[in-house]
């Protein structure tokens, strides 16, 4: 592995361990710092992750950055330069060719980096396709921010911290639930697509919630009792709207798979559904089982 000079000691010392080139005596100390830091481990997974993203980008040419990010990498380069620009130059800088290029200096190895690992990502995602759903990142239709106020609100209203608005409007009851929610959003909502009882959850409440959007109704199912769980689930219901970007018989999910509250998002006709729980396995089996009833 080629080092990056300007990376610091630790930082060398965590991607070798990663990248298995540490000597036994070292290797061991890397070991028991990340048992005692999961900050550290946690890094050197991801440094992992992203080498093989990496590579698997690298075997493949077809795969390509999108032309979004290739620009942003290239308005980094002169936000560097400029940042740069009262500093003694380490060294000659070319002045032919790309203008981006020829002051990208120490910086490139970071900005190719990022374009493979974009390409690695697009790579995975079409590896996975396994029918008319492909898992993408939902990144592409929610910012980092929203995604975290999805689960911030699941979190709160799940658990009664805070109380959710709108409860008035809709019963409790799950067998009279689909008839207010056809009535809200004028159009049919199935009873079977609503009920998790056979994944051990039972339906909670449901109230107005403009997190999604305007219009959107939250409901919440919490674990049954005999099950011994205390897990939850948080289903947001929209009617979609063109320009959302959101496309039919497409699942959507949260980037990192293992963060406290994984979502789901996909589409069904005119509804989009956004679903987010307390574990990633529990939000996959209550889209399984949801999907298999939306037919």
């Amino acid at each position: 592995m080629t080092m990056d000079p300007f990376m610091n000691d630790a930082d060398k010392t965590l991607a070798a361990f990663a990248d298995g080139e540490l000597d036994g005596e070292h290797n061991l100390e890397m070991l028991k710092r990340m048992a005692q830091d999961p900050t550290t481990a946690q890094r050197v997974a991801d440094h992992q992750k992203l080498r093989g993203a990496v590579a698997q980008a690298m075997d493949d040419p077809s795969m390509k950055a999108p032309a979004e990010l290739r620009d942003r990498i290239g308005q980094l380069a002169q936000d560097e330069q400029a940042r740069r620009v009262s500093k003694p130059s380490p060294g000659p800088v070319p002045t032919t060719g790309s203008p981006v290029l020829a002051v990208i200096g120490r910086w490139i190895p970071a900005a190719v980096a990022a374009v493979l690992f974009i390409g690695a990502l697009v790579a995975l995602n079409q590896a996975g396709e396994t029918g008319p759903d492909r898992l993408i990142t939902s990144a592409q239709i929610l910012n980092t921010s929203m995604v975290d106020q999805f689960g911030d609100r699941h979190f709160k209203c799940a658990r009664n911290i805070t109380p959710m608005h709108g409860t008035d409007r809709f019963p409790q009851d799950l067998t009279a639930l689909p008839g207010a929610l056809g009535e809200y959003f004028d159009q049919p909502i199935d009873q079977d697509v609503l009920n998790l009882s056979s994944l051990g959850y039972d339906f909670d409440m449901a109230g107005l919630c403009v997190l999604p959007g305007k219009g959107a109704v939250h409901m919440v199912y919490k674990s049954q009792a005999p099950t011994g769980q205390t897990d939850t689930l948080s289903l947001w219901l929209r009617p979609f709207e063109q320009g959302s970007g959101i496309q039919d018989a497409k699942l959507y999910k949260t980037a990192d798979p293992t963060e406290n509250f994984p979502m789901l998002v996909w589409r069904h006709g005119d509804m989009v559904y956004y679903l987010v729980g307390d574990s990633y396995d529990a939000v996959e089996r209550a889209f399984d089982a949801i999907s298999r009833n939306q037919g």
